[in-house]
């Protein structure tokens, strides 16, 4: 089979870089230049484009996404979770600067980071459409005190 990397000329290296982003082992990519080896950029770039395709299912593909929104009172986490997800089992536990869901399949537990500081007691966890779960907390107020430290001799 003929490699799309023998067709013709490629672009620039930076160019590719900026495309694919930082996941290539570039050093590698650039002595593939010099030795003419397309094997393993073509898997590569296989398992990328097999991986992006809709409704693939992959070992690695995450059983929870989250996305934190911070407004000016209150940081809203959306939840979305993937079909072998039982809500059931889920475990929701909160500091004041994360967020960790226990009880996922095969024991995996997942944690989000608040883009602040909130109050972990205020959080409400609602379930809004099927396999989605917003969680809302009610932000800490940044301190604004400034504390005067006395150096110890």
């Amino acid at each position: 089979m003929v490699s799309f990397f023998d067709s013709g000329p490629l672009p620039d290296w930076k160019e590719l870089r900026k495309w694919l982003g930082k996941d290539i082992p570039w050093e590698m990519a650039e002595n593939w230049d010099r030795t003419g080896d397309s094997g393993w950029m073509n898997d590569y770039v296989k398992k990328i484009l097999q991986s992006a395709k809709v409704g693939t299912h992959t070992a690695d593909r995450p059983v929870v996404r989250a996305e934190t929104k911070q407004g000016e009172k209150y940081v809203n986490v959306e939840i979305r979770l993937a079909p072998e997800v039982d809500v059931r089992t889920l475990q929701l536990l909160a500091t004041s600067e994360r967020l960790k869901i226990a009880g996922l399949p095969e024991g995996k537990k997942r944690i989000v980071r608040f883009p602040c500081r909130v109050y972990p007691r205020s959080g409400k966890a609602v379930m809004k459409k099927e396999r989605q779960l917003v969680v809302r907390f009610k932000r800490k107020p940044a301190e604004k005190s400034e504390y005067e430290l006395f150096i110890q001799t």
